[in-house]
C-alpha cells in the first residue's frame, strides 16, 4: 500500500513539476544574458507573476516528493518523478490547440513504458535511510565534482551547449537534493523533529536547493527548454539511483535479467524524454518568450547605435 501512494503521488509531483517548469521557462528567457548565474537573475524575475506562479507550483512539487520519497524509496520515485515531460505534453496541446503527432505518442509511450520497465526489472527496496560519512563522501564527491566541471564549461554566451551543460549540472544537483532528502527524513524517522534541526542535513539541503535552482533557472536562461528540461530530466534519476544505491544501499535487482530489462527501461525513457523535449507541441509553448526576447533584444541594440547628427544625415 505505502508503495502504491508512493508511485501516486510521485506522478503527481511530476504533473506539477511540469507546470511548473513551463511557467519559469517562459519568464526566465526574457531576462538579459549578463544576469545569468547571478542572484541578479532571481531579482530579475522576482516581479514576474509568471514565475512567481511558477516557484510556486515547484515548492508545491517538491513537497509532494517529500512525500513521496517517506512512503518509498529514491529508486521508485526519482524515475516517475522524472516523467514531467509527458504530461506537458498535454499542456501544449491545449495551448496550441492541436493533436499529437506520431513524435509526441511515441515519445509519451516510450518515457512511460521506459520507466514501467525500470521498475519492474529493478524492483527497488528500501534502504537503510543513513549512511556513514565515508559512504557520502565516496558517493557524492565525484557528482560534486561533476557540476563544477559542468559550470566551468558552460562559459560563455547564450547557446544550446550552454544550456545542455547547466542542465546537467542542474540535474545532478537536484538528484544529491532528492538523496539528502531521502537521509533527512531517515533522521526524522528516526529521532524526530530535534533529530534533524542537529543533524547537517538541513544546511545541505538548503545550499542544494538554491544552488539546483539558480543553476536551473540559467539553463532556462539560455536556451529554449528543448534544450534544457530533457537533460535535466535524464540526469536527475540516474545520478540519484545510483547515488541511493551506494550511499543509503537501496536494493536494486542485478540478475542478467533484470539488469537487461533495466538497462532497456533506461534507455526507452531516455529516448522518449528527448523525443517529447524536441516535440513541436511542446516548443510551441515558448514560442511567445522567444519572440519578446528578439524585440528586447533589438531594442537593446537601437539604444546602443549612435544617432547620426542632423547636419550630416543629408
Amino acid at each position: 500500500m505505502r508503495l502504491a501512494g508512493a508511485c501516486a503521488v510521485a506522478l503527481l509531483a511530476a504533473i506539477v513539476f511540469a507546470c511548473s517548469a513551463v511557467l519559469q521557462q517562459r519568464s526566465a528567457r526574457a531576462v538579459p544574458e549578463e544576469k545569468s548565474l547571478t542572484f541578479g537573475l532571481l531579482a530579475a524575475l522576482w516581479s514576474n507573476r509568471s514565475w512567481l506562479a511558477g516557484v510556486g507550483a515547484m515548492f508545491a512539487a517538491y513537497g509532494l516528493q517529500v512525500l513521496a520519497l517517506a512512503l518509498g524509496p529514491v529508486a521508485l520515485v526519482e524515475p516517475l518523478v522524472a516523467t514531467e515531460l509527458v504530461f506537458a505534453v498535454p499542456v501544449a496541446v491545449r495551448l496550441a490547440g492541436q493533436r499529437p503527432g506520431a513524435r509526441e505518442w511515441v515519445g509519451m509511450a516510450m518515457a512511460a513504458g521506459g520507466v514501467v520497465a525500470f521498475l519492474v526489472g529493478a524492483d527497488p527496496g528500501r534502504g537503510l535511510g543513513h549512511a556513514s560519512s565515508t559512504h557520502w563522501l565516496v558517493g557524492a564527491l565525484p557528482w560534486a565534482l561533476a557540476v563544477g566541471g559542468l559550470l566551468a564549461g558552460a562559459r560563455g554566451p547564450e547557446t544550446p551547449r550552454r544550456a545542455g551543460l547547466l542542465a546537467g549540472a542542474a540535474g545532478v544537483t537536484f538528484g544529491l537534493f532528492s538523496l539528502v532528502t531521502k537521509a533527512a527524513l531517515g533522521q526524522f524517522a528516526h529521532h524526530g523533529l530535534a533529530g534533524v534541526g542537529t543533524s547537517w542535513e538541513p544546511e545541505v539541503l538548503a545550499v542544494l536547493g538554491l544552488g539546483g535552482f539558480l543553476i536551473g533557472q540559467s539553463a532556462y536562461q539560455a536556451a529554449p527548454l528543448a534544450s534544457s528540461l530533457p537533460i535535466m530530466d535524464a540526469v536527475e534519476p540516474i545520478s540519484a539511483v545510483l547515488l541511493a544505491a551506494y550511499v543509503l544501499g537501496e536494493r536494486l535487482r542485478l540478475s542478467p535479467v533484470s539488469l537487461t530489462l533495466e538497462a532497456l527501461g533506461a534507455i526507452g525513457a531516455l529516448v522518449g524524454i528527448f523525443l517529447l523535449g524536441r516535440s513541436p507541441l511542446v516548443l510551441a509553448l515558448y514560442a511567445s518568450s522567444e519572440r519578446e526576447k528578439q524585440r528586447r533584444a533589438k531594442r537593446r541594440a537601437a539604444k546602443q547605435t549612435p544617432t547620426r547628427p542632423a547636419s550630416l544625415a543629408r
